[in-house]
């Protein structure tokens, strides 16, 4: 393939790319989903191609194929470099890209059982048992079960103008199971989901009983919880909540792209407090074993950690070759691209706030008058003005120090940085749980957040009554 790529770069920089990279995709992957007790799809795909991206005349151009030759890479070239000059003359901004030291190397996702050597039956019934073990819980009031498995294995190839050569191989698997319980007309819905750079070990490694019935009771639970409270309350968040906040509400803000648009709350407050001074905050690919970890990103730059914020001061933004020559900065590793037919975006890895040193127990034995909230899987941010919305899947009341009712349907809502300020006490619990794929720009990309317990005062919860004897 190294062959390949370097003679593709060569006919670009030959029609003028100032810069130009190439990446070729080899890969094949499986899909297995299970549905009250029948199976749903069950799907095998290959892919392969490449996508070339050029910057000629101050303007980029892209163009990808499924077809690896060099006549179709000829092609690509003539297409890419064309789009370029077609766009040159109505740019306002034109394209830049830092300078990087070139990169030789090779990477292997560590796996212990290749996904492909399983045969399929095996997977097939191992997503059975645990949808069957969740129907099982209680079959009268658990109305649907979910489950579903994926795993892909392949090669990326990847070169630059700059003289940078990469190949890596990746292996990844994903498990993932939703029950909804009713009863009369209430419907309660709980899910869990696992996903990693891993093999098939990840399957295995689940005891399918545990599994399948925390859920179905999380569910159930639910069916006999109170309408939530509403109004602004002092909260303890678990570090799945924690998670999906840091990543939604505040890492899509610190996406340099999203600055340099103008479409973020942090464009200018490098060096001012946006947060607590409690705390601090991590975008990490060199994790080992989580799901947004990778060594270099898809533009050949080594991967490191990113110190976004020290002591509530923001300390930097994630960037790409072309944020990092707009910004003055070096490139810090955060581009990649869903596949061979993307360009690559600025993205996050592994987001987190990093732990600090009280226990959940301590922050709850503080409360007069709260919620403890525990569990997330969606939300909504409005990076150009700081908005957020995160849904909660479990809500107890917190009185006098001592976890009292459970509520159902609970969403807390606010402004980012205010919210952030208003932390008061971060946990020693750091987790991870919520790795899967992040969607920006068409592109869905796999990533990994979470955090420790928080608790944070005067936050904003969505529900249909107050809280007793709230003050």
């Amino acid at each position: 393939m190294r062959e390949l790529i370097e003679k593709t770069l060569a006919l670009a920089q030959n029609k003028g790319a100032e810069f130009a990279d190439l990446r070729i995709a080899v890969g094949e992957g499986t899909s297995i989903e299970v549905q009250d007790g029948q199976a749903d799809k069950i799907s095998a795909a290959t892919a392969h191609g490449a996508g070339l991206r050029v910057l000629v005349d101050g303007a980029w151009g892209f163009a990808p194929t499924n077809n690896i030759t060099f006549d179709e890479l000829t092609e690509c070239v003539e297409e890419a470099v064309g789009m370029a000059r077609a766009a040159s003359g109505d740019i306002t901004a034109p394209g830049v890209v830092a300078d990087v030291e070139p990169v030789e190397a090779q990477v292997k996702t560590k796996y212990q059982i290749d996904p492909r050597g399983v045969p399929l039956a095996e997977r097939v019934a191992a997503i059975f048992e645990l949808e069957q073990q969740a129907r099982a819980r209680d079959p009268e009031r658990v109305v649907n079960t979910r489950a579903g498995y994926a795993d892909s294995a392949g090669q990326m190839y990847l070169g630059n103008t700059f003289g940078t050569y990469i190949e890596r191989e990746t292996v990844r698997c994903r498990v993932g199971l939703a029950v909804t319980a009713q009863e009369g007309d209430v419907r309660q819905w709980a899910a869990e989901y696992k996903a990693n750079a891993c093999g098939y070990e990840l399957m295995r490694d689940i005891d399918a009983d545990q599994f399948a019935d925390q859920i179905a009771q999380q569910a159930l639970d639910l069916l006999t919880a109170a309408p939530p409270p509403a109004g602004k309350f002092e909260v303890i968040i678990d570090p799945q909540i924690c998670g999906l906040l840091v990543h939604e509400a505040f890492g899509h803000n610190c996406e340099a792209d999203a600055v340099w648009s103008g479409n973020s709350i942090l464009e200018g407050k490098i060096g001012k407090p946006v947060a607590a001074k409690l705390v601090n905050i991590v975008d990490d690919p060199t994790l080992p074993d989580t799901n947004g970890s990778y060594e270099y990103d898809h533009e050949g730059v080594a991967a490191q950690k990113h110190v976004l914020v020290e002591d509530g001061i923001l300390q930097g933004y994630l960037h790409n070759l072309e944020t990092a020559a707009r910004f003055g900065v070096e490139p810090n590793g955060a581009a990649r691209a869903m596949s061979h037919m993307h360009s690559p975006l600025v993205r996050m890895s592994n987001t987190f706030i990093e732990p600090g040193a009280c226990s959940r127990d301590e922050m709850i034995a503080d409360i007069n008058h709260g919620l403890y909230l525990k569990g997330g899987y969606w939300g909504y941010v409005f990076t150009a003005r700081g908005q957020f919305t995160c849904n909660v899947q479990q809500a107890w009341a917190i009185e006098n120090g001592q976890l009292g009712q459970q509520y159902r349907n609970v969403s807390i809502s606010g402004m980012t940085l205010e919210t952030l300020q208003n932390v008061t006490a971060v946990g020693n619990d750091l987790q991870f749980r919520a790795g899967g794929t992040c969607g920006k720009g068409g592109q869905g990309v796999p990533v990994d957040t979470g955090g420790p317990h928080l608790r944070i005062r005067e936050v904003v919860v969505g529900g249909q009554q107050d809280l007793p004897d709230q003050q």
